[in-house]
């Protein structure tokens, strides 16, 4: 039997506990989408959004909730014929903090997009600018 210290037991079990720390707690609630019938946004955002909180608002404690997204048609930038501008609007709570957000995009509509490419990078970029955007309204 191998003796162990009491003070190596204490750091190998903070060293197996440490990760659950420094990452923080993330929530996403996107049943308002849900219930909207917006499941494609819904699935996508509670399966990316969680990483990309964790990143922007490391060791934070955040809760979001989506409330909507909204795809722009073409020409909807106001400059080019295929330039759009997406939205995404929600709720986070940091660290206990209720903070409203609303998010847009300006990006470019691709058509025929038969794989469906051109569409998942529009969730990606607004999954990205709000988890990135959260923190900064949070004032940190």
């Amino acid at each position: 039997m191998i003796g162990l210290s009491r003070r190596a037991v204490l750091l190998a079990g903070l060293g197996a506990a440490w990760p659950a720390f420094a990452r923080g707690r993330v929530a996403v609630d996107v049943s308002p989408l849900r219930a909207q019938g917006d499941n494609t946004d819904a699935d996508f955002l509670a399966r990316v959004l969680p990483e990309y909180l964790a990143e922007y608002a490391p060791g934070r404690s955040v809760n979001v909730r989506i409330d909507s997204v909204t795809y722009g048609p073409p020409g909807s930038d106001g400059r080019n014929s295929d330039g759009a501008v997406d939205w995404i609007e929600g709720v986070g709570i940091v660290d206990g903090r209720s903070v409203p957000l609303t998010c847009s995009q300006v990006t470019s509509v691709s058509f025929p997009d038969p794989t469906g490419y051109a569409a998942r990078q529009r969730q990606d970029n607004l999954a990205r600018a709000f988890a990135q955007w959260l923190p900064r309204q949070a004032g940190w």
